[in-house]
């Protein structure tokens, strides 16, 4: 675990933020985001390497989220959400994701998507 994650884990785990706006402008967002650190953590260490090799960095499983997406922390504070094949980005601090996933105050931006899938949203 990153420095990071655990600083997260400690202050958040448990907490579900639920969303303030569920539909959009920039994306339809009906999912609460939830910090879990057993859950999080279960079985998410093949995704995090695939993160890892796509972005760079270390990360660091924190939570659920849209589409129960799996969200991770990097070493250095940047969030992003992972899950069916592509990588969204949440922000470059816990507080950005925080916005984002209680306010869809932004578009949801594809950073990678697998091989043979278009980037979403596009």
């Amino acid at each position: 675990m990153n420095p990071k994650a655990e600083e997260i884990l400690f202050a958040l785990g448990g907490l579900v933020i639920e969303p303030v706006n569920k539909s959009g402008p920039n994306f339809s967002n009906d999912e609460p985001f939830n910090f879990d650190p057993i859950s999080a953590g279960a079985g998410q260490r093949a995704l995090a390497l695939e993160i890892e090799e796509a972005l760079g960095g270390r990360y660091f499983p924190i939570g659920e989220w849209l589409s129960y997406s799996s969200v991770f922390v990097e070493a250095g504070g940047r969030v992003v959400a992972a899950g069916l094949g592509w990588i969204w980005e949440m922000g470059s601090t816990i507080e950005d994701a925080l916005e984002l996933a209680a306010r869809a105050d932004r578009p949801l931006v594809c950073l990678h998507s697998d091989a043979g899938l278009e980037p979403w949203p596009r």
